[in-house]
C-alpha cells in the first residue's frame, strides 16, 4: 500500500526547500583549432551516468546499474543526433565528421568493452580502437531528492495554496521548483590525445511530471548547439 502524503506535511516542505539557481560555463582550449587541424572523425562515447541522493527503495543495485547503463546510450544517441542537427545550420558548417553511434557501440562490443567500462577506458586506446581522432565523453549525474509521488503531493498542494487565501498568509515566498524530484547535472567534453579542447556544462531541474525523453533532448540539445569545429560558410 503507497504512503499518503498529508497536506500539513506538504506545507513546511514548501518552506524548507529552495531552488538552486542555474549556471552554465564553456571553454574552448586557446589552440584548438592548430589541435584539431587533422581531425576528420570524432565518437561520441555511451555517457557516463551517476545516481546519488535517495534512492527507490524497491531498486536493488543491479537494477540502478542496468538503469545507468540504458540511459547512457540513450544520452549518447541523443547527443550523437543534436550534434548533427546543429552541424550545419545557418551561417555555419562542421569542417568534421561523426562516427555513427551504432557503429561505435559495435566496435566496443566487439573489443569487449562495455557501456560502462567505456565510462573510465583509457581515452588514446579508445580512440584507436574506435579508429576515431577525438572523443566526445558526457558525465551525467542526478541528484534525487524525493520520489515522484511527493513531487506530485507537493505540486498538488502549491496549487491549492495558490488558489486559496492561505499564500498570503504565509511568512515567507514559497519556492516556485519546491516540487523538483531531481536536480540533473552534465557536463560535456572533447578530448584528443589526452587533452581536452572543449567542455560545457549544463543543469536542468526534474520533478514528476517531466517525461526522461525530455529532459535528455533539453540537455543534448545545449551541447549540440554549442559543439565546436564550425567555420563561417564560404559566400
Amino acid at each position: 500500500m503507497q504512503k499518503q502524503i498529508s497536506f500539513k506535511a506538504v506545507v513546511p516542505a514548501f518552506i524548507i526547500l529552495c531552488c538552486i539557481s542555474c549556471s552554465r560555463r564553456a571553454y574552448v582550449a586557446s589552440n584548438f583549432d592548430e589541435k584539431t587541424s587533422s581531425h576528420k572523425v570524432v565518437a561520441i562515447l555511451p555517457s557516463e551516468m551517476i545516481m546519488t541522493g535517495k534512492q527507490p527503495a524497491q531498486l536493488s543495485k543491479e537494477d540502478i546499474d542496468k538503469i545507468e547503463e540504458e540511459e547512457s546510450t540513450q544520452f549518447q544517441m541523443a547527443l550523437y543526433n543534436s550534434i548533427l542537427n546543429h552541424a550545419n545550420t545557418g551561417k555555419y558548417i562542421t569542417t568534421i565528421n561523426f562516427q555513427d553511434a551504432n557503429t561505435t557501440l559495435r566496435l566496443l562490443k566487439e573489443n569487449n568493452i562495455s557501456v560502462r567500462d567505456s565510462w573510465d577506458k583509457n581515452d588514446q586506446e579508445l580512440s584507436k580502437i574506435l579508429g576515431v581522432d577525438g572523443l566526445v565523453r558526457m558525465q551525467v549525474r542526478k541528484q534525487r531528492y524525493m520520489s515522484d509521488q511527493a513531487s506530485y503531493a507537493i505540486n498538488a498542494g502549491r496549487n491549492i495554496l495558490n488558489n486559496t487565501r492561505i499564500m498570503s498568509k504565509l511568512p515567507i515566498p514559497v519556492p516556485a521548483q519546491v516540487d523538483k524530484t531531481n536536480d540533473i547535472y552534465a557536463s560535456c567534453n572533447l578530448v584528443s590525445d589526452g587533452i581536452g579542447l572543449w567542455n560545457d556544462n549544463y543543469k536542468a531541474v526534474a520533478n514528476w511530471n517531466n517525461k526522461p525523453n525530455e529532459i535528455i533532448e533539453r540537455i543534448t540539445d545545449e551541447f549540440g548547439s554549442n559543439f565546436p569545429y564550425k567555420q563561417k560558410r564560404r559566400r
